[in-house]
């Protein structure tokens, strides 16, 4: 089994997410009800890492993209998740880099992208919050 493995290419998909962050207050997006992914779900903010982009250029644009946010932040890297699995004739690395951003809510002013229809900012016990979502937060 481990020489078919071996043999396979492997495609690398990295998901960045900004968690914005007051205190005990952390900023949530809810994805349209029609959206072909996770359609109605709450998430935080993020993408996937385009080539050529440095970790925190990929969340700088995707927050932009998504939020309309453009202050200057320093991202600290609070969760990853990565697998690797067999998909057709190549093997696919999944990763997700969470980090979290101090700011001041009063401050923020969100202009949700056409992805998303909505946006509280919530605690991290929220009901609005899933539980792969709140073992994200274990280090926050």
């Amino acid at each position: 089994m481990k020489e078919k493995i071996e043999e396979l290419t492997m495609e690398t998909r990295i998901v960045l997410t900004g968690i914005l962050k007051d205190n005990d207050l952390l900023l949530i997006v809810k994805r349209n009800e029609n959206d072909d992914l996770y359609p109605g779900a709450w998430e935080f903010p993020g993408g996937h890492l385009e080539n050529g982009e440095t970790l925190k250029e990929g969340l700088k644009r995707e927050l932009e993209e998504e939020i309309g946010f453009t202050d200057d932040f320093n991202p600290i890297i609070t969760h990853y998740f990565d697998e690797v699995k067999t998909k057709g004739d190549k093997l696919v690395h999944d990763i997700e880099i969470d980090f979290y951003i101090n700011v001041d809510s009063s401050k923020v002013i969100v202009k949700l992208s056409n992805e998303h229809c909505d946006y509280k900012w919530v605690t991290k016990t929220s009901d609005y919050l899933d539980e792969f979502i709140k073992d994200k937060l274990t280090n926050i």
